[in-house]
């Protein structure tokens, strides 16, 4: 639980510096100034899903492909809420969301890739070490 309290408020920090900015080019852009309530408990939304995505995606139980599937599906609701926290403003088009989620999903298939791939050259040269380890050992036993 305290590694992910740690996970929630470096998400929340970030999150909340990232609506900040929104915020203003919202302000900016449209003249609209929205509900500070309805701002704060979105980003407070976000940064839960985000950080329990985050947690499930650095876990080392279970299957590295499964814990890939859980953490994406727990970043489809933040965007969701995104959207509806924003509207029209940020999103005009209805697909635009789906877009992002497909780019996500992009992003997060290539880091997994890249994880797997580091995780399994690291295997194979722990193992070579102890192969030769191992053989060190035998040859001065003898």
């Amino acid at each position: 639980m305290r590694k992910y309290m740690k996970t929630f408020y470096k998400t929340f920090f970030i999150t909340s510096l990232l609506t900040i900015v929104l915020n203003l080019i919202i302000i900016r852009r449209f003249s609209i100034a929205l509900a500070y309530v309805k701002i704060s408990v979105s980003v407070l939304l976000i940064s839960i899903f985000v950080a329990l995505a985050i947690r499930v995606f650095k876990s080392e139980k279970g299957r590295g492909y499964i814990n890939a599937i859980l953490g994406f599906l727990l970043i489809i609701p933040a965007l969701l809420i995104i959207r509806s926290t924003y509207g029209t403003y940020l999103f005009r088009f209805t697909y635009t969301i789906y877009i992002i989620i497909a780019v996500i999903g992009l992003i997060y298939g290539v880091a997994l890739l890249v994880a797997s791939k580091k995780y399994k050259t690291e295997v194979n040269e722990l193992n070579r070490l102890l192969l030769e380890k191992d053989e060190d050992n035998e040859e001065e036993d003898e």
